[in-house]
């Protein structure tokens, strides 16, 4: 895999612009430190694990540019560079089923072939977002772009989650593209809300969904944020059919084709499945949500991550206490083995959790 990109971004919470239902979650258990494998990263919030089981890790997304860098887990080796040149505001990366790299930064889709040495740049999203604006906007312009999540299909398809759009699409290596889902907003209540904003008891707020994943049984699974006044465990994991067209992703008015698979989360960062044992990752900004994540962009004293691990109906928390500022997780070549990037803002790492 080969990635290069010259796009651009700054920080933006992107909010501002078969079911499983837990009620309560376990105690983490009093295991070992995750291992770190790199630190000093830049902003790394892009995480995949290439066909070779090793982590890939897109940097500068938040922060100045970084090359992609990947890691080997056998021999605990340095990270070593693709072919890269100066790539910019990468906020996701992934590898397809062909060795094709893919990358997602500045609203740019860019597609990389295995045997290439300069990616293409396969779909601007900002543009396409603009003529299939968001009919569930309630804050700022209805055709909005910030594109925040990546994957890519068994079929080299890639999925783009649109946080601001609210939207899922779906992009063919030719660059074809069509919106696969649609997220309604719907009533949350503000009582978490800080109450020197005035806001009243209930208001509508917008799905934001900000990370997409391969799922079970051939469905895809997104994680939400939940957007103003960012309610604290309203998030939601939901399994859509990726074949579907504009289908509506609804807690009130479900259609067929995407429902609520796991709830009871906050202000969802990424999200990664593992088919082999069933098991459900979800990357989460903090406990008490983006409100509580934002005093920290003001005095650089970051709340907790909260990573969770839901198999077998059981929900338990990783790493308690030991991450801050999410980026991405992503599962490895072995079942279990688990891997995290975080210190988007500060300092980043690759880690290995234990579980």
């Amino acid at each position: 895999m080969k990635l290069r990109a010259t796009a651009s971004a700054m920080f933006v919470i992107p909010a501002l612009t078969g079911v499983v239902l837990v009620s309560t979650v376990a105690p983490a258990a009093a295991k070992a430190a995750p291992d770190v494998l790199l630190e000093n990263l830049s902003s790394p919030k892009g995480l995949a694990v290439g066909q070779d089981g090793n982590p890939i890790v897109a940097q500068g997304a938040f922060g100045p540019p970084g090359p992609v860098l990947s890691y080997t887990l056998h021999g605990r080796g340095h990270g070593s560079t693709f072919d890269i040149t100066e790539p910019t505001g990468l906020v996701d990366v992934a590898e397809g089923p062909f060795g094709e790299g893919w990358g997602l930064g500045g609203g740019i889709l860019y597609r990389q072939a295995a045997d290439a040495t300069s990616p293409v740049e396969v779909l601007n999203l900002r543009a396409y977002q603009k003529s299939d604006p968001d009919p569930y906007n309630t804050n700022g312009r209805p055709g909005e772009s910030n594109a925040y999540g990546l994957t890519v299909l068994p079929n080299g398809d890639a999925l783009v989650a649109d946080a601001a759009a609210n939207d899922i699409v779906r992009v063919t290596p030719d660059g074809d593209a069509w919106t696969v889902a649609r997220f309604d907003a719907r009533v949350v209540s503000t009582d978490q809300a800080p109450p020197n904003l005035g806001l009243p008891p209930a208001m509508p707020a917008e799905a934001v969904p900000t990370s997409v994943t391969n799922g079970p049984g051939g469905d895809v699974l997104v994680g939400q944020l939940v957007g103003f006044p960012f309610p604290v465990g309203d998030s939601n994991v939901w399994r859509i059919d990726p074949d579907a067209n504009g289908v509506l992703c609804s807690v009130d008015n479900p259609e067929q084709g995407c429902s609520v698979y796991a709830s009871g989360f906050t202000a969802i960062q990424d999200v990664a499945y593992d088919g082999r044992n069933r098991t459900l990752y979800v990357y989460q900004l903090a406990a008490d949500g983006v409100f509580a994540f934002e005093e920290g962009l003001g005095t650089g004293v970051f709340p907790d991550a909260v990573l969770t691990q839901q198999k077998a109906g059981k929900r338990t928390e990783l790493a308690a206490g030991q991450l801050s500022q999410p980026g991405g997780v992503a599962v490895g070549r072995a079942a279990g083995q688990v891997l995290v990037t975080d210190g988007v803002f500060t300092s980043g790492r690759l880690l290995l959790v234990k579980n």
